[in-house]
Formats: structure tokens, sequence, C-alpha cells
């Protein structure tokens, strides 16, 4: 991998890590288009870049939440509930990474995998697009338990390549009743424990897969996927608030279709 190659990849995970798109299926694609077989060791190095990116921009947000975390366990005071509901929204996706890990890596090779996890994500955003929050609309202060774990189960299911893990998880919120600003909010910070899980789980269980990766390249990416991140994540906070979902629709099945229809003509560059 060249390092022009290392830095479009990171823009493309910093891009579509948070616009919802799918940065797992943007990913695999590029990399094929590129003559790069498909890695979940390198896209798991890029998605580090955009949870430095997160807490770049929330940072005090996840140390209030921490702090509240430890602070409500001796005080019982109810202000470790928000990060317990981060909790509740992690399991899932946890719970399924790890039982269709082998599924999972399968998927990243598989265009057409890919093209119809974009498909299905478009159709959520289409779905989710009419949606307008109540007047008592969820927020920080009033998310439950159950609302998390919904939340969480619509992150599960974007374990898979091609499915958007910010398209699903900010669908889930806006139809469980969240304020707009709040849903975007609980997408990219809900992000960080399934990132750093992942980054940090990985490694462990496929240390041959660390131990081949050439690390100055995966750097570069990084960097790039860092500072992409940033820009992605003020742009969709400002789309989700005017709620304007629906035109993600329309590129997620385009870029879908080509997938499905590059696979099946056998015309990938990488087989």
């Amino acid at each position: 991998m060249t390092t022009v190659q290392a830095i479009i990849l990171g823009v493309v995970q910093g891009l579509t890590e948070f616009l919802p798109v799918s940065s797992s299926g943007h990913l695999a694609l590029a990399q094929r288009v590129m003559g790069i077989r498909p890695s979940v060791t390198f896209a798991l190095g890029v998605h580090a870049g955009t949870a430095l990116a997160v807490l770049a921009l929330y940072g005090r947000d996840v140390r209030r939440m921490i702090v509240g975390f430890f602070r409500g366990i001796t005080r019982r005071d109810g202000s470790a509930r928000l990060a317990l509901c981060l909790v509740v929204t992690s399991i899932p996706a946890a719970v399924v990474g790890f039982a269709a890990s082998d599924a999972v890596e399968a998927a990243f090779s598989s265009p057409l995998s890919v093209g119809i996890g974009l498909l299905l994500s478009g159709i959520v955003l289409w779905a989710v697009d009419a949606h307008r929050a109540s007047r008592r609309a969820v927020t920080e202060r009033t998310i439950t338990y159950r609302q998390a774990l919904g939340v969480g189960i619509a992150q599960a299911i974007a374990v898979f390549p091609g499915i958007s893990r910010s398209g699903m998880t900010i669908s889930g919120a806006l139809g469980l009743g969240f304020d707009r600003a709040f849903a975007a909010a609980y997408s990219f910070i809900a992000s960080l424990p399934v990132i750093l899980g992942a980054v940090v789980l990985w490694p462990i269980s496929n240390p041959d897969a660390l131990a081949a990766l050439d690390p100055k390249p995966l750097i570069v990416a990084m960097v790039a996927s860092f500072a992409s991140g940033i820009a992605a994540m003020l742009v969709l906070r400002s789309i989700v608030q005017r709620g304007n979902l629906r035109g993600f629709s329309y590129y997620l099945w385009a870029v879908g279709l080509a997938a499905i229809l590059w696979e099946t003509k056998g015309l990938w560059l990488a087989k």
C-alpha cells in the first residue's frame, strides 16, 4: 500500500464513519478498486482515527460521563445513568461482533454483501427521514435503559460492512423519539466503546494479522481519518438537525447497485 492510497483510504473512512453511508462498506470497496486485499485489521486501525476525532469534539462530554459514572456509584444520585445507557447500547454490538466474527470478516471481501448492506441502509434512512421528534423528545436527562438498548440493537446490525453504523444508530434514536441534536451526539459517542473494544480485542484474538501489517501506511491513514472524521461530524450534526437524511438514500442505492452489478459481472480488478 502506498502513502497516497493510505491517505485516500483514511479520508474515505473519516468521511463515511459519521455520514450515514457505511464506512466499512466504502473502505472494503475502495480497497478492492485499488487492488488491495480488504483487511479487517487495517479497517480497525483507521476506525481508531475516527474514535480520536470523537474525543476531540466530544471529549468534555465523555469526561463528564466518566466522572458522573463513578460519582453515581458512590453517591447513587443518578449521575451514572447516561454512562450506563452507553454501556447498554454497546452490549448488542459486542455480542454480535464476537458471535459472528467469521461472517463479518468474510463479508469484508464480498462486494455483493457490501452492496446489499448499502441498499438496506438506504431503505432505513428513507423510512426515518419523515420522522419528527415529539414535543417531549428524549434527551440525555430522560433517556431510559430500554431506549438505549433499542439504539444498541440498531448498532449491532451495523457490524456487517455496508450497513451504516451512524445511519442505523441515528435512525434508531429518531425512531425512539430522541431529540435530533441528542440523537447525533449519542450516535457519535456510542461509537467509542464499539470501536475501542474492537481495536483492543481483534489483535489479541488475531495476533498474526497484526504482525503482518505495515505500520507506516496505517499511521498515515489514521491521521487522514482523524481530520476527515471531524469534518464529517460537523456536517452530519447540521444535517440531522435540519432533518434531511433522505438524500443519502439515493447515494447508498446507487453505490449498492453498482457494487452488486460489478461483482456479479466479474469486473473487480482484484479477486
